[in-house]
């Protein structure tokens, strides 16, 4: 607010200063510059301040500067010509008071009156199309902020939603236990403790280290493996900077996938390796899994509906997902640009 006006005063004390300049070097070109021709000059630039500063009042305290354009321009209109009839009654006074001159013919005021009301027009133009961009930004900027808290609400919803899908499933994982290995359950709560633990936590940001990720997966994996014993085979590979942050759930959301599609669903079993890597300007997160193939379709899972969303809401076009058959196995990958990760 401050900056906006003291840019507006400049504008106004540099903008009238230009405009009297012009008059007072065209008055001495015409040899007719005086001390009289200098104050009268000077007041005029005074008055052209006071008058325009007045103005902006009155756009202002009766909020003109709001109304659509066909209320506006008549308004305008009636403001600009009592202006020019206000500077020319200031003017007028000071020759009188000054110079004792009387004051001037009818036919020369209107001309005056029309004269002044064009360079009042003008100013209402430069004006009034200032506030109108300056307000244009401002709406700009408000929608931005909205739409950046809707999607921060969006967000946490898909959040949300993955917790109980990873809890269902887990859960799922240790009932099938129970009755056939108490002691083995009893082993796979404790681990699923501490990864609801980790989850919550890491539920709750909106971005987590590699690292964090990373043991995330790595725990839910030994969780599947106290449950699959030698049916499941895992690996996890990771060749960049695990400093690196990323939205939470993304190769723990294609981990789950992999089990539930493809490993639980063979009776001999599979393997789930997970892959981070970089390649040219991209980073890399592959989750590779036996047991299954892909099979396309118009209904997908809540992991991979939540995962699309996500990237687009934070990296727009700068990541994405897909995930393919190749030969025996299915391929699931994300890719975000390095120039969108933080370290």
């Amino acid at each position: 607010m401050a900056r906006a006006s003291a840019i507006y005063w400049v504008v106004q004390f540099l903008g009238w200063g230009i405009f009297c300049g012009l008059i007072a070097v065209t008055t001495f070109l015409q040899n007719d510059f005086s001390a009289e021709t200098g104050s009268r000059i000077l007041v005029l630039y005074f008055l052209l301040v006071l008058v325009t500063h007045a103005m902006r009042y009155f756009l202002i305290k009766f909020d003109w500067l709001n109304l659509k354009l066909a209320p506006l321009i008549p308004r305008v209109l009636l403001l600009n010509i009592a202006a020019s009839l206000t500077l020319l009654l200031g003017s007028a006074s000071f020759s009188y008071l000054a110079f004792g001159e009387t004051p001037e013919r009818i036919i020369q005021l209107v001309i005056n009156v029309l004269l002044y009301t064009i360079f009042f027009i003008m100013w209402s133009a430069v004006y009034l199309t200032y506030h109108l961009l300056r307000k244009s930004r401002k709406q700009e900027l408000h929608n931005l902020k909205l739409i950046a808290s809707n999607h921060e609400i969006e967000l946490k919803t898909l959040r949300d939603q993955l917790n109980p899908h990873f809890l269902f499933n887990s859960l799922n994982s240790i009932r099938a236990l129970i009755e056939i290995d108490p002691v083995t359950a009893k082993s796979a709560i404790t681990t699923l403790s501490n990864i609801l633990r980790d989850s919550l936590h890491l539920g709750k940001r909106s971005l987590i280290t590699l690292e964090e990720e990373i043991k995330l997966v790595s725990e839910y994996l030994k969780l599947e493996k106290i449950r699959f014993e030698e049916r499941l085979t895992y690996s996890i590979d990771c060749s960049v900077n695990q400093t690196i942050e990323i939205p939470p759930f993304l190769i723990q959301t294609m981990t789950e996938n992999a089990i539930k599609h493809g490993i639980s669903k063979k009776a001999d079993g599979g393997i789930v390796d997970v892959n981070i890597f970089e390649n040219d300007d991209k980073i890399y997160l592959e989750v590779i899994n036996s047991g299954g193939q892909f099979a396309p379709s118009g209904r997908e899972g809540i992991g991979i509906k939540n995962t699309r969303r996500r990237l687009e809401i934070q990296f727009g076009e700068n990541a994405g997902f897909d995930i393919q058959n190749k030969e025996d196995k299915v391929h699931a990958y994300v890719w975000i640009n390095k120039t969108e990760l933080k370290k």
